[in-house]
């Protein structure tokens, strides 16, 4: 693989994990003559806004929905969006998967490919001729969903291109390919909403609400789950939007009366009435969505690094001086604040990395890393202990106490301490 091409296949990657972390999920519904696309966009972002952009010349106009975490490396992503033509594209999150690269045909991240998509692209078959000329090997863990007017669908992933215009279908975060058996996805929320739509629901906003609704995120802890939902009348340019899983109040955008106005960018939260659930969510510090939290994490995690190579060298020390038969303190408190502050490095790495872990807990990644806070707790107090017996060992073991504490206040706050 060129340099250029590893190079942008971890920038995609690193968006698609910022961007699509959680479990979205999508429809089209094509019957009666009318035609509804339904996405539910699901994360632990914090902000959010709707962005119209007329078209010029060539290109058609669009409306564009984007999220941002507060992430202090990650930036602002487009999420889903519909052009004036009817042509609606959502991301989701699948397994990844390596494929090789395609020679002659440019790679694009995320973002440029599906915005230069709905500028230059009425419909599905279009949409999908557009992506074939281009390498989709930075779809290493995502998808586009395509959706148009005339019913048509295609699912397009990095290495498989599916498309079919039945009555409707419907995706979640699964990687398909051509014998993949819907009914076998394990995904609960979207086998409700593929049973609604087996079942029959009628062909009208308040239908497709319904299976959207079916299909929302709303977790017991801080009611974090699905960010903001739209549904797409591709055909009259009508779209319906809801915020943070709250379907009783929903607001509609005309998209050609909005591309009238000029481009122009609305703060998505503020279009909707406070939204407790959601002021929770954004009370909620983590490293994920405050810069400071982040940075002060990884210099936190440098320290540790840092104090357990002195520690480890002290150890080392130390046995030299036994084998010359000099004196020497117990070695065992240094190795133990030792093993404690490489559980730091290891544990701030897992809170700098995923996401998840501040909504699930660790044991959501692997049980042994449930018992981490667990163990530096044990490690700090029998530090504190032997400082206050052995006052002499202040200067090795107090900056190890002092790396301690905060870690373990941090996993205090987010609930880790108990697995």
């Amino acid at each position: 693989m060129h340099r250029t091409h590893k190079l942008l296949l971890v920038t995609s990657v690193l968006l698609t994990m910022s961007c699509h972390a959680m479990a979205c999920t999508a429809f089209i519904l094509h019957d009666g003559g009318r035609t509804f696309v339904g996405n539910n966009e699901d994360s632990w972002c914090v902000d959010g806004r709707v962005r119209f952009v007329p078209g010029e010349a060539a290109r058609l106009g669009a409306v564009y929905f984007s999220s941002w975490r507060g992430h202090p490396y990650l930036p602002w992503s487009d999420q889903l969006g519909m052009n004036e033509a009817g042509l609606v594209f959502d991301g989701l999150t699948v397994q990844p998967m390596d494929v090789a690269p395609s020679p002659g045909k440019p790679p694009l991240e995320f973002n440029a490919l599906t915005n230069r998509m709905l500028e230059q692209c009425r419909d599905v078959p279009e949409a999908v001729a557009f992506l074939r000329k281009h390498d989709r090997i930075l779809l290493h863990k995502s998808m586009i969903f395509l959706a148009d007017a005339q019913g048509r669908y295609a699912v397009v992933q990095n290495d498989t291109i599916l498309m079919g215009d039945e009555r409707y279908f419907a995706v979640g975060n699964w990687r398909l390919g051509r014998d993949t058996d819907m009914d076998a996805i394990p995904i609960p929320r979207l086998q409700q909403g593929r049973a609604l739509l087996e079942a029959g629901v009628a062909p009208t906003v308040d239908g497709a609400w319904t299976v959207l609704e079916s299909m929302k995120s709303c977790r017991k802890f801080l009611e974090n789950g699905t960010f903001f939902s739209t549904l797409f009348e591709p055909d009259s340019g009508r779209v319906h939007l809801a915020f943070y899983h709250d379907y009783d109040h929903r607001i509609t955008f005309n998209l050609r009366a909005e591309l009238q106005k000029g481009a122009h960018t609305l703060d998505l939260p503020s279009l909707f009435l406070p939204n407790k659930a959601y002021q929770a969510l954004q009370a909620y510090r983590t490293p994920f969505h405050e810069s400071w939290l982040f940075q002060g994490l990884l210099v936190w995690g440098g320290a540790a690094v840092l104090w357990g190579f002195i520690l480890g060298v002290w150890v080392l020390v130390n046995g030299l001086r036994r084998l010359r038969r000099l004196p020497v303190r117990s070695s065992w408190p240094l190795v133990l604040a030792g093993l404690g502050l490489v559980a730091v490095v290891g544990l701030v790495g897992v809170l700098l990395s995923l996401e998840q872990v501040f909504y699930f807990g660790l044991g959501d990644v692997h049980p042994a890393l449930a018992v981490l806070p667990g163990f530096l707790l044990v490690v700090a107090v029998v530090l504190i202990l032997r400082l206050r017996r052995h006052r002499g060992e202040r200067w090795p073991l107090l900056p190890a106490v002092v790396l301690l504490i905060p870690v373990l206040a941090g996993c205090a706050y987010w609930g880790l301490l108990i697995p």
